[in-house]
């Protein structure tokens, strides 16, 4: 072959064109793995972010509280004076105990008939009553059953001159509306009296 005729011989048949197309060529098909690669990790970052956030929203509603129970105590201190027994409004508690909301209602009942002698209870000087919007309440306890009398504060036989403590309780209706304790001394002399106590938190 001439000279000539090798300076005429195509230049895609020439070595230093293959080498360059070789170059290329493996360029490209790295690029593109790489790029397949980085698109594949992608992928797989979002849906892990979309696990992290589906995990921390079900933490969350597994973290939610359960309503809080009410449980809370007021203090009355209020003191009502008839004409032969004192008592004294100290307490009402209020709390939920399954599906009810009870209060507990803590007095004491101070015996000044000293003609009646030492065995007056609280069951013979007044009728007591607890309502709630006019509503009698129920005492869970059987307190005012007589058959219960050995077991209830209200039939406990008090000295004269002397204080026992009277605890007492009642399912209310619900935990917003005020309760009324309505004492109606069986004297017959005297009216009736009403504490009212605001249950609200």
């Amino acid at each position: 072959m001439s000279k000539k005729e090798k300076a005429k011989k195509p230049f895609f048949k020439k070595w230093w064109f293959w080498l360059i197309a070789i170059i290329v060529i493996s360029g490209i098909i790295g690029a593109g793995g790489e790029e397949e690669k980085v698109e594949g990790n992608t992928s797989k970052k979002v849906e892990n972010t979309v696990q992290t956030e589906n995990n921390d929203n079900k933490e969350e509603g597994e973290k939610d509280p359960k309503p809080k129970k009410k449980n809370f105590t007021i203090d009355i201190n209020e003191e009502l004076n008839f004409k032969l027994f004192d008592v004294v409004v100290e307490k009402v508690k209020v709390y939920e105990k399954g599906n009810k909301i009870l209060a507990d209602i803590k007095m004491k009942y101070t015996n000044r008939d000293y003609q009646y002698g030492d065995t007056k209870t609280f069951f013979v000087s007044t009728l007591f009553d607890v309502k709630q919007n006019n509503v009698d309440l129920e005492e869970i306890n059987n307190a005012w059953d007589v058959e219960n009398k050995n077991r209830s504060d209200v039939f406990f036989p008090n000295a004269a001159g002397g204080t026992t403590g009277i605890k007492l309780t009642y399912e209310l209706k619900n935990s917003e509306t005020p309760i009324d304790l309505i004492f109606t001394p069986t004297t017959e002399t005297e009216g009736t009296e009403t504490v009212t106590i605001d249950i609200t938190e």
